[in-house]
């Protein structure tokens, strides 16, 4: 006996491949199936397959959905359209990058979490992406060998070699090109991945050519290191700084908030938020308070004060 397949639920998806322009192996990764059970499937061939598991799970998919663009469609009259809005601290973080970029040489955009700076990176590398690098650092990926290897990848350069020969690669690579590399959380880096990181910026004394622009965002750990007390150890490191750049809440602005946003009907919610933005929550607390009252529909001052008391976050 034939099998009976969900003929509305084969109709809902093949209007998601459509809508979202997306293909079949895409799709069934994010389903959690293989694509050939959902090419089978939605050929009505699946015979060897178990079909209700295959469509309870594409059901569990598509609930989630509804319920994704359910939380979209409500905070779409309040919640800016681009990731990316022009703040004054993301905007200055953004022109560093371009002039590292253009004048080579290393520079360090630190301070305090949360204020723009991997905004501006990330909108960095998305528009110059032939030219970007950008690379995340985490506490397992701060050593030598795993920079290297994150560089080489990148680039395109074969990883299994030694240090050394990664380190040539990398640098042929990037020989008479525009490229900046930005590392984000750079604080995890170790001083031996910092200080061979460091060379790429130093022009080439036997060719004359110009380094690579080396752009380090984080908090300001690594930078106090360079001036305090283990100045000796990070003083090649230090000497090649061209620019240094540190970043606090402090710096916010009212209009950046007005600009965050714009949907706010009073003063008093704009200097709420503000002064969420000038704390150590940072502009990242001030959107997360914003955005779970968008969800509970009251972006009034007193919806934004219990929303923000609810989740623990206020002005210190």
């Amino acid at each position: 006996m034939s099998k009976k397949y969900n003929k509305d639920l084969q109709s809902k998806l093949e209007q998601f491949l459509i809508k979202e322009n997306i293909s079949q192996a895409k799709a069934a990764g994010m389903i959690g199936v293989s694509s050939a059970a959902i090419s089978q499937w939605r050929r009505s061939t699946y015979e060897k397959g178990n079909i209700n598991e295959l469509e309870s799970k594409l059901e569990e998919f598509f609930r989630a959905q509804s319920a994704k663009e359910e939380i979209e469609e409500k905070g779409l009259p309040f919640v800016p359209a681009d990731a990316y809005v022009p703040t004054t601290i993301s905007e200055d973080v953004y022109n560093l990058i371009r002039y590292c970029q253009l004048e080579r040489g290393m520079v360090v955009a630190h301070g305090d979490a949360g204020i723009g700076k991997t905004k501006a990176a990330e909108k960095f590398a998305r528009e110059n992406p032939s030219s970007t690098i950008y690379i995340q650092a985490t506490p397992s990926s701060g050593t030598l060998n795993s920079i290297l290897r994150l560089l080489a990848r990148a680039l395109k350069v074969p990883e299994s070699r030694s240090k050394l020969d990664l380190m040539l690669d990398i640098r042929k690579k990037l020989d008479n090109t525009n490229k900046v590399i930005i590392i984000d959380e750079a604080q995890h880096l170790k001083l031996a991945a910092l200080e061979e990181i460091r060379t790429l910026s130093d022009p080439n004394t036997i060719t004359g050519q110009s380094g690579t622009g080396i752009v380090l965002i984080g908090n300001s750990e690594v930078y106090s290191r360079m001036t305090g007390k283990q100045e000796a150890r990070f003083a090649q490191l230090f000497s090649r700084i061209r620019m240094n750049r540190y970043y606090s809440t402090d710096k916010v602005q009212e209009s950046d908030i007005i600009q965050l946003f714009p949907a706010l009907r009073s003063k008093q919610e704009t200097r709420f938020l503000l002064g969420i933005s000038k704390s150590k929550w940072g502009i990242r607390g001030a959107v997360n308070v914003y955005n779970n009252a968008v969800n509970n529909e009251d972006i009034s001052c007193a919806g934004l004060e219990v929303m923000a008391q609810q989740m623990g976050i206020g002005v210190i």
